[in-house]
């Protein structure tokens, strides 16, 4: 048998086993084309590679009579050889191009999609600052990344996760900044990850939780470039997820729930201002209800008697109790807003607004709830909107707060304190506490922010190993 009968048999050979695996498939390619001394086999997923780029740079040259049978000095592109025909079939479901030729296996870098173009975050809204959001390309993401942190510690490291999806997760850190210690504990949790797929980070995240029961994970979530490489910056690690915008940052301290971006672009003042005031809200998001039950039925002499005196008339006419009252009003609230999250954005916000005036105002003419109920379910949820991040735990805990003060009054309400503080102590993140408190020098950012010459030093719990900042280190004398 000659060499070129021999070569077109292992050819079929390698046609008939690719096209087993992924044959099936309508959107992927997998054809024979003539070279000057013989046949190649050409794979590629329709619409995951350029075709432009296909005819001019590979096919073209190598149809070409220039072409001697050497694609390495034929083809216009950079390429790489797979190590086997399973990884060649992987490479090419990930976008590649993939030619067999002369018993090797070529891969083409060519990969061309639509993609969503970099916008302004919907969910982190700033006033000041950069507008750019991470997208659903986690090269994108990398891109934005780069151009915001351009040192040579600044390490990704990529892996697949998920049997069917193969989906790349990249962990980022800067290297002598963040622990060594949680870098490894979060690459080691990632390898052990063993599931079919892997859609958006959330998944992830729950996959790294040290207690799938607590309140918060101790993991952040960004979709702002300038948020992540802020966090970067102080020892932390982020973890990237091809296919969705929101970057996970561990480990995560629950007083960085009311610490953004913006704090650090207005002046001094003016962030210590907005950083309080999203304390405070927290505060009423949480207890507001609760405490307003335990005060109007129980301990009522802690209240005006001019507001006692319209309370009395306010609930006269209502057939239920306060907490029943509250109850009905906070799970109205919990679906309008999941009705105006829900709808288009053209009638979303205007369900939402006209919703909330019309039951409101319906309930309180119909006798069914009180005035006063009303406004402090509204001022509730005002207060809860100034803390996204939170919203699941001011839920759960605003709950909490309603049942114990409708029960036990303002014993009540401190038993949920001592509670809520008590489980929030027993979560740690990667190792990390998540109510670590800060030392002396690290105080100047924390419930108020002091100039920024003055915050020389690393929160001492992330960055273990290197705590002084390189900045301001002459602007402070």
């Amino acid at each position: 048998m000659s060499i070129k009968a021999d070569n077109d048999n292992y050819l079929n050979r390698v046609y008939n086993e690719i096209k087993d695996v992924i044959g099936a498939s309508f959107d992927i390619a997998i054809e024979y084309f003539d070279l000057q001394d013989g046949r190649a086999l050409l794979v590629y997923v329709d619409g995951l590679v350029d075709r432009d780029l296909m005819n001019r740079d590979v096919i073209g040259p190598l149809k070409s009579p220039a072409f001697k049978g050497d694609l390495k000095l034929t083809t216009r592109c950079a390429h790489s050889l797979a190590n086997s025909q399973q990884e060649f079939i992987t490479e090419i479901l990930e976008g590649n191009l993939g030619i067999f030729y002369d018993r090797q296996y070529f891969l083409f870098d060519l990969r061309k999609w639509e993609k969503r173009a970099i916008q302004s975050p919907d969910a982190e809204n700033v006033t000041r600052g950069p507008k750019e959001g991470f997208t659903e390309d986690i090269i994108t993401c990398t891109v934005l990344l780069r151009r915001k942190l351009k040192s040579v510690d600044f390490i990704i490291e990529n892996m697949k996760i998920g049997k069917q999806t193969n989906t790349t997760v990249a962990v980022g850190y800067i290297k002598g900044i963040a622990d060594p210690h949680i870098i490894d504990n979060v690459k080691y949790k990632l390898g052990c990850i063993d599931v079919d797929g892997i859609v958006e980070s959330g998944k992830l995240e729950q996959y790294l939780e040290s207690n799938s029961l607590a309140s918060v994970s101790g993991i952040g979530v960004t979709q702002k470039p300038d948020i992540a490489v802020k966090r970067l910056l102080e020892g932390r690690i982020i973890i990237l997820c091809d296919g969705t915008p929101h970057v996970l940052t561990i480990p995560e301290l629950f007083l960085d729930n009311f610490k953004t971006a913006e704090d650090y672009y207005h002046r001094v003042f003016f962030g210590s201002f907005m950083r309080v005031m999203r304390i405070l809200g927290f505060v009423i998001s949480v207890s507001l209800p609760g405490v307003a039950v335990a005060v109007t039925n129980y301990n009522r002499e802690m209240l005006p008697v001019s507001y006692i005196e319209t309370i009395i008339k306010s609930v006269s006419n209502t057939p239920f109790p306060r907490a029943v009252e509250m109850l009905f009003l906070m799970i109205m609230m919990e679906l309008l807003k999941e009705s105006g999250t829900r709808l288009p954005k053209t009638i979303g916000s205007a369900v939402s607004i006209v919703g909330a005036l019309i039951v409101g105002d319906a309930a309180v003419r119909a006798g069914i709830v009180s005035s006063p109920s009303v406004m402090i379910v509204a001022l509730t949820a005002v207060s809860g909107f100034v803390i996204p991040n939170l919203n699941e735990f001011t839920t759960i805990y605003r709950l909490s707060f309603l049942a114990l003060g409708a029960t036990l009054g303002i014993v009540g309400i401190g038993v949920a304190i001592v509670f809520m503080i008590a489980q929030l102590a027993s979560i740690d993140s990667f190792g990390v506490p998540i109510l670590s408190f800060y030392r002396t020098s690290e105080l100047k950012d924390s419930i108020i922010r002091f100039p920024l010459k003055k915050l020389t030093l690393r929160p001492q719990n992330i960055a273990r190993g290197n705590i002084r900042s390189a900045s301001s280190s002459g602007l402070d004398k």
